[in-house]
């Protein structure tokens, strides 16, 4: 390597030393809001950059902890910003979530609080789900709503990801269900918020999470970044190796945390939820732990790479 690792700001390098290093891996995984698009525009540059590192070769999967969209949504999601990827190049923390319940042979029932995309993946491989949106009893109080709530006896799990209709009912039937220690209690991600901008963030998975957690007392077992789980399939199946995989992402306590699970580099990128100034916080923290979320490299974005890739590749 032509540099130390440690938060290396790849654009003080020269072109040399960043081509010399793009020869050290051979596949990249990529989060997705922050990193490839925010809600429904491109970061600027991120798909043709992407397109641009798998024209040279390079494997390029992107791994989100958005639960609320199916890998089809994402998929569909990816080609209509002109992402070339397949559907099985795609990983969400729904899908992880739904076949982290298959490999463990569950046949019950699942109570969601979350989206269409975690109803879809438990659907794909034949999990039964309670419908996630129910009415409310218009003008009926809250104890009166919370009495009147219809409880499944087949429910054997409790599954919590991002939920723009998220409410008090749904916290009490989760938590009743969650009373019966047989019951697993999983999460998506717990992501904390959401950038719309630089000023203006919306809550995150992790939020729900937190208020079931509270009142459940008993943490979940969450299924996306930052555990390796996510990624598990690829390393076993010999598709990425770990010490020749990159991990993107602009989230320390998920994107890059979880690239340091796995083994793999990792680089952060700045067009979404974290800054140099929350990195220079993490190396000052008293937390023996958080070196796990400091990353190996920074790009301000990964449209950054794009002026030192081969012109035949772009």
């Amino acid at each position: 390597m032509p540099f130390k690792k440690g938060v290396c700001q790849l654009l003080a390098l020269n072109k040399f030393s960043i081509q010399q290093w793009m020869k050290t891996f051979d596949a990249m995984i990529f989060d997705a809001d922050g990193v490839l698009w925010r809600f429904d525009n491109p970061v600027d540059g991120a798909p043709e950059t992407f397109n641009a590192l798998r024209a040279m070769g390079k494997r390029a999967f992107i791994c989100t902890n958005h639960s609320a969209w199916s890998r089809q949504q994402l998929f569909d999601k990816a080609e209509r910003l002109g992402i070339i990827v397949e559907k099985n190049e795609i990983i969400s923390s729904a899908w992880a979530l739904a076949h982290y319940l298959k490999e463990r042979g569950f046949k019950r029932k699942v109570y969601i609080i979350g989206g269409q995309g975690i109803v879809d993946e438990l659907k794909d491989v034949g999990i039964e789900s309670i419908p996630i949106r129910e009415r409310p009893l218009v003008g009926a109080s809250l104890r009166d709503q919370v009495l009147n709530m219809p409880m499944d006896p087949d429910v054997g799990a409790v599954a919590v990801g991002i939920d723009q209709y998220f409410d008090v009912v749904k916290l009490t039937k989760a938590c009743c269900y969650l009373r019966n220690p047989k019951v697993i209690f999983l999460a998506t991600n717990q992501d904390r918020a959401l950038a719309v901008n630089s000023d203006l963030f919306i809550p995150g998975a992790g939020s729900m999470v937190s208020a079931v957690q509270a009142i459940a007392n008993r943490p979940p077992f969450t299924c996306g970044k930052p555990n390796a789980l996510m990624c598990l399939h690829l390393m076993r199946e010999g598709i990425i190796k770990p010490e020749r995989t990159l991990m993107v992402g602009d989230t320390l306590y998920t994107d890059i945390l979880f690239g340091y699970n796995c083994g793999f580099q990792t680089l952060l990128v700045g067009s979404g939820n974290t800054t140099l100034d929350d990195v220079s916080k993490a190396q000052k923290s008293k937390d023996p732990m958080m070196y796990r979320q400091i990353p190996d490299l920074f790009l301000p974005s990964i449209s950054d790479l794009l002026k030192f890739l081969p012109s035949k590749n772009r």
